[in-house]
């Protein structure tokens, strides 16, 4: 595995955008405007199913860095 920090910065740039969408659908809908009803709800669950994966691939890459984490003794 090679420098996961490009990527991490990527994946991590993709899950802002994506809870952008959930935020803003739930802002909108204090005022009982539904961003997300204008989409088909194939639509809804794709952006839904792409947050989870972008999500699990933030852990594993978070956790491959784990292992190159050294801490030094106080």
């Amino acid at each position: 595995m090679g420098n996961p920090i490009p990527t991490l910065k990527t994946v991590l740039i993709l899950m802002i955008a994506i809870n952008l969408i959930w935020f803003s659908d739930r802002l909108f809908s204090l005022v009982e405007i539904n961003i997300l009803a204008l989409l088909p709800d194939l639509m809804v669950q794709l952006l839904g199913l792409f947050g989870n994966l972008l999500l699990l691939l933030f852990n594993v890459l978070l956790l491959g860095l784990l292992s190159r984490l050294q801490l030094k003794p106080e």
